[in-house]
């Protein structure tokens, strides 16, 4: 009979070694955060927080518009690549994937 081997044994002390630092990493990040936030106006953190907020909606479009793109060439593939897009999303073609998006989201769709 073989014999079964108990994965934590290795696993536990492994993730232990990287428990540490992640925890102080994470703990100096935020102190540092507020020390700096501490230091400005409260305009001047408005002012970064929207910035970063901005910067997280523009990256989100960006990559929205890319993954829209792709579907789009799948779909313009033709053959095997579009059935396979088609039960994918479940729609028979691109156009009908995009109208049933709201319109907020095709506008920012390829």
């Amino acid at each position: 009979m073989l014999e079964e081997n108990n994965e934590d044994t290795l696993t536990l002390p492994i993730a232990n070694v990287f428990k540490v630092p992640v925890r102080t990493g994470i703990a100096v990040t935020a102190i540092g955060a507020v020390i700096f936030f501490a230091a400005l106006a409260p305009l001047a953190t408005a002012l970064v927080v929207i910035g970063a907020a901005a910067l997280l909606l523009l990256v989100g479009v960006g990559i929205f518009h890319t993954l829209t793109c792709i579907i789009k060439a799948q779909y313009a593939a033709g053959g095997a690549k579009a059935a396979a897009a088609a039960l994918t999303y479940g729609f028979p073609t691109y156009a009908a994937l995009v109208a049933s998006w709201p319109w907020y989201v095709r506008a920012v769709a390829c």
